[in-house]
């Protein structure tokens, strides 16, 4: 009798391999249709494919490492960001629970950080980290409050170095464990708000030999913290004027 309700059981539980098979057939019927159309159409279709996937099946993916790196795949071709269970409208209220919800946004500032912003060190201000967070995360709606709470808090267990002040109210995240001397602090408070600096500036402003001034520039540009535009000079800090 027993052996008889598990299996009634077992058919009336929803073969996940099956909906995701349809959710995948269904994906690339829509593909079919816009073979003639461009590539953002295609790019929507792909989106839309992932949201449909990972709201239905979001357990069952994570424990799969195949359908992980599938999923993944198709994240990349739709030009998703690879972290999955991000796709469709991130909302803390509606769909994740508070600690979730930080615990997702955590993991995304650090593939800003880590990935994103690698070759500007990993060092950017607050301000212009919160501006390209929703330049390219349209799809999140998250409070500027939930971005200083998560960064505070990845500060706190030591998975961030601690901020930086600037001065002028501006504060430097860094992303990765660049030793921030006294000297490249000094640059940087020099150069916030600044399109650019040159050795004679930070030589004269900041009471400097030009030896002290250009060994500080050059090794921040090893850090890549800086940037040397041979032409004029100039050096360029992007983590302080923005990434456009």
């Amino acid at each position: 009798m027993a052996d008889e309700k598990e299996k009634e059981n077992r058919k009336k539980k929803p073969d996940f391999r099956s909906q995701l098979s349809d959710a995948y057939k269904s994906m690339d019927d829509d593909l079919v249709k816009t073979q003639e159309i461009d590539k953002d159409s295609k790019q929507k279709v792909l989106v839309k494919g992932i949201e449909k996937i990972e709201k239905k099946n979001f357990k069952e993916l994570l424990a799969s490492r195949m359908l992980v790196n599938k999923v993944l795949e198709i994240r990349k071709k739709a030009g998703m960001s690879q972290t999955i269970g991000t796709a469709g409208k991130v909302k803390a209220s509606m769909i994740f629970g508070k600690d979730e919800f930080k615990e997702k946004l955590a993991r995304e500032l650090l593939i800003i950080g880590n990935e994103e912003l690698e070759d500007i060190g990993g060092a950017i201000t607050i301000a212009n980290l919160i501006d390209y967070f929703k330049e390219t995360r349209v799809n999140w709606k998250v409070d500027v409050g939930d971005i200083l709470d998560v960064l505070k808090k990845l500060e706190e267990k030591g998975i961030i170095p601690p901020r930086v002040d600037i001065g002028e109210e501006e504060v430097l995240i860094r992303f990765k464990p660049i030793e921030m001397s006294t000297d490249f602090q000094n640059v940087l408070r020099l150069a916030t708000g600044l399109p650019s600096l040159s050795v004679a500036k930070v030589s004269s402003h900041l009471g400097w030999s030009v030896e002290r001034a250009q060994s500080t520039l050059t090794t921040m540009m090893k850090y890549d913290l800086a940037i040397l535009d041979e032409g004029s000079g100039e050096y360029y800090f992007p983590g302080l004027g923005g990434l456009n």
